[in-house]
């Protein structure tokens, strides 16, 4: 078939064949545009290229993606998958394709959700000002961009005024759903300083828009395979709240909607929604109209491993993934991930108008879901991988916790409680402190302000020359007015304090609020090192981001370099603090701080009232026994997930060939177009099904594979079908037969050595 190029007059027309190629090209690598591959077309017929070549390849480009959307809506239609809410439900077969056999998980569905600001749109403006005022002040250029009445995206994006209404000025404006009956959020922390720490956190920052700029970013919530739940612009802001919460909102409700016409009720598992600030957010959702559904649905907040160690601990202790239950191996970080890729719009979607913006988009994250649903069996094989090698180590943890005189796991969570509550107490500094601190230092100035004007005095009865008695007078007079303010201040602050008889050196109470201020020093310089130190650890994530030009390349290099002078002077500060307090506390080194994870000791290092040195948890050895043994639990809780979402993906892959070939043949006598088409979908989605197959069955011959589970490599019964389907069930035995023909003597080996290692572990426990 041939496009038209133009809505009238058809010149010119574009074979479907050269426009197919070109789509394909550009989901593949969509930093391809239509101009370079204009004049492609034109090397290859030995044309010399005309600009209109690209406008027209754009126009017909337009009209296949049109024709595409059409063909995919009434397939999805036919197959009763139509609509946004269905898509979002629905995005990934492991995460929610849930089954009568599913065992009972304390995290049902673990997603992340972040910002971008990469995929900026330009908005088309007049060149000048406006020469109109209004209340004396000139308006900005008006906006030319064409109106385009065309909508894109549907399926992914929430439309602005559906984000606009979690504004915080528009809540009372939202219906609140009653609360659910288990009482207030879990987790809800109150009090921190993590949102000094984030730039994106910090309102004069947020409520910025570049001027140039119609759409400043986007926001998007992803499961932990990475497939698309829902996506929305920010629109002349910053990373604003309402964008998660309006993304919250619309998978909760959806999600609920779904659960009650189902007749499933509430769901049991928490949903674990992992986003970099969410220690701030959480504050928001406890106030907002969304609290009540967060509570039905089970929000679980978490924080990344990237992002969590930017936190301080006792953050982290709340949030940090390793220390919540049924979080396994996961990261929260898929959406970093996630950007590498998708930032190589930005330089295709920059200029273009809202429709054509949001249509590039789309057809990108339809073909990224492409790639994401044909890499899941190689997600769960690497995680199975590296859980079975956390787990192996089981031995070698007992070993070293026998070590350690550490006689129970329990102890470990008694640890964290008691980490916990140190640090919850640890920033509250008593007033009368703070003020006797401030008293302390008057009275330090004031010495050294006397002994500098005894100094001056002495000098100006030694000399005698007019011009140097002028410069000691004036010096004097100087000091002398410093004096009286000095005096001033520190009789305000007895009669604040109540003290009688004035401190001096020496004296009890003088080398108290010394030894308090030396403190205050240490943690402001422990303060500055940790600020610098989470700055070069973000700035070396995004020197490793994909799509970072040269020159930015250049400019983070300068800037770690530069930060890293600043980081060995404040080490040597930091040290220097250190050694001035009584006991001293320890030195630290470059070797130490340039690891991430010793972001996490800072807030115990923070403190000088107590010495902890001597505390068990605080130990350097233990607290590293501790991290093993909690990626130890987590990696068990992996185990337990992925043997959950094998059994959903390959009973997917059943279902979905049965009703699409059943549907296909029900359509073949009175609409054999659409029954192609269905095929065709079928072809697109089938082609990786026995690559899936092939990854879930080879995991089953991995060493330390626990044969016990084996049932989880068959097919289940979907929550939405009456009755199991004996046939599928049967089918895909058979298949798993045929994978591991080749490999029964291997797989034996393999069983035995696990009954040895069994046996081995029941010796050690009965030791």
């Amino acid at each position: 078939g041939i496009l038209p190029t133009a809505p009238l007059r058809h010149s010119y027309g574009i074979t479907i064949r050269t426009i197919s190629l070109y789509h394909r090209l550009f989901v593949r690598c969509p930093r391809l545009g239509v101009q370079p591959f204009a004049k492609a077309l034109c090397d290859l017929e030995g044309v010399a290229f005309r600009p209109y070549l690209s406008s027209q390849i754009y126009a017909a480009f337009d009209i296949y993606v049109s024709l595409l959307n059409g063909v995919r809506r009434r397939v999805r239609a036919t197959l009763g998958q139509e609509g946004r809410s269905w898509r979002m439900l629905n995005a990934c077969p492991a995460c929610q394709y849930r089954l009568k056999e599913d065992d009972d998980l304390d995290v049902r569905m673990i997603a992340t959700m972040d910002g971008n600001n990469s995929l900026k749109r330009v908005e088309r403006k007049e060149d000048c000002l406006v020469d109109k005022e209004e209340a004396g002040v000139e308006l900005p250029p008006a906006s030319r961009e064409r109106i385009d009445r065309r909508v894109a995206g549907q399926d992914y994006f929430m439309s602005l005024e559906e984000t606009k209404v979690w504004d915080e000025s528009n809540w009372e404006n939202i219906d609140e759903p009653a609360p659910a009956a288990d009482g207030l959020l879990k987790h809800v922390w109150a009090e921190g300083r993590c949102e000094e720490r984030w730039h994106n956190m910090k309102e004069s920052n947020t409520v910025k828009s570049a001027a140039k700029f119609r759409e400043n970013g986007w926001f998007v919530m992803l499961c932990r395979h990475m497939m698309i739940l829902c996506v929305c612009d920010m629109v002349q802001s910053g990373e604003l709240a309402r964008y998660p919460l309006a993304l919250l909102h619309l998978f909760m409700a959806t999600e609920k909607e779904e659960r009650e016409c189902t007749g499933e009720g509430r769901p049991k598992g928490c949903l674990a929604i992992a986003y970099d600030i969410f220690c701030k957010l959480l504050k928001t959702i406890a106030r907002s109209p969304l609290k009540g559904l967060a509570q039905w649905s089970n929000l679980l907040p978490v924080v990344g491993t990237m992002h969590g160690y930017a936190h301080e601990r006792l953050c982290q202790l709340l949030f940090l993934m390793l220390y919540i239950v049924g979080c396994g191996l996961e990261d929260g970080e898929g959406d970093e991930r996630f950007y590498s890729v998708s930032n190589s719009l930005a330089p295709i979607t920059r200029h273009q108008s809202a429709f054509h913006h949001r249509q590039a988009i789309s057809e990108f994250l339809y073909y990224k879901d492409v790639e994401t649903y044909a890499n899941i069996s190689r997600f769960l094989s690497g995680n199975y991988k590296q859980a079975l090698s956390i787990t192996s180590a089981r031995n070698a943890l007992s070993a070293s916790m026998k070590v350690a005189g550490i006689a129970s796991p329990q102890v470990f969570y008694k640890w964290l409680v008691e980490e916990g509550e140190y640090l919850r107490n640890l920033f509250s500094v008593p007033p009368q402190e703070a003020v006797e601190s401030e008293y302390y230092l008057k009275l330090e100035a004031l010495k050294n302000c006397q002994s500098r004007l005894l100094k001056l005095r002495s000098n100006y009865v030694a000399y005698v020359s007019g011009k140097a008695t002028n410069i000691y007078e004036t010096k004097c007079r100087h000091e002398e007015e410093n004096e009286w303010k000095l005096i001033s201040d520190v009789q305000a602050l007895e009669r604040s304090l109540a003290i009688e008889v004035r401190w001096v050196e020496g004296s009890d109470e003088w080398e108290a609020a010394k030894k308090v201020v030396r403190e205050a020093a240490y943690r402001k310089a422990l303060d500055k090192l940790e600020s610098l130190l989470v700055a070069r650890m973000f700035e070396m994530v995004r020197l490793n981001v994909s799509g970072t030009g040269y020159k930015m390349r250049k400019h983070i290099r300068q800037s770690l370099k530069n930060c890293s002078k600043s980081v060995q002077n404040a080490i040597n500060t930091y040290n220097e603090a250190a050694a001035a307090l009584k006991p001293p506390c320890r030195k630290i080194s470059w070797d130490e701080v340039v690891d991430f994870s010793y972001l996490s000791e800072f807030d115990i290092l923070r403190d000088t009232r107590e010495d902890i040195r001597e505390k068990q948890w605080a130990t350097p050895q233990n607290r590293l026994l501790m991290t093993q043994f909690f990626k130890f639990i987590r990696a068990e809780e992996e185990l337990a997930r992925i043997h959950v979402e094998v059994k959903r993906l390959l009973t997917y892959m059943d279902d979905e060939e049965l009703t699409i070939r059943r549907t296909a043949t029900e359509l073949e006598p009175d609409n054999p177009a659409l029954a192609l088409q269905l095929r065709l979908h079928w072809r697109e989605r089938s082609r990786f099904d026995s690559l899936h197959r092939s990854q879930l069955f080879a995991i089953t011959k991995l060493r330390g594979f626990d044969h016990a589970n084996r049932h989880y490599w068959s097919a289940g019964t979907h929550v939405a079908h009456q009755t199991s389907n004996n046939n599928a069930s049967k089918a895909t035995v058979e298949q798993a037969k045929d994978w591991e023909e080749e490999d029964d003597d291997e797989d034996n080996v393999h069983e035995s050595e696990s009954r040895v290692a069994a046996v081995l572990d029941a010796t050690f426990d009965d030791n």
